[in-house]
């Protein structure tokens, strides 16, 4: 059975790692976003969704 010590280490990562996503997510959306204002044409989800797949292949 794990210790505090090692439980409090794994929650920590988890976190780090759950920030990491959140950050990526709003940077394709503020990416997005500055695509969709530079083309008003553009579709926003569509957009959106283009900039998280780039954000994870890089």
């Amino acid at each position: 059975m794990p210790d505090e010590y090692e439980v409090k280490i794994r929650r920590k990562s988890e976190a780090e790692k759950d920030l990491e996503d959140v950050a990526d997510k709003v940077q394709a959306g503020a990416k997005a976003v500055a695509n969709k204002a530079k083309d008003v044409g553009r579709d926003l989800d569509w957009e959106y969704k283009k900039e998280k797949l780039k954000e994870k292949f890089d």
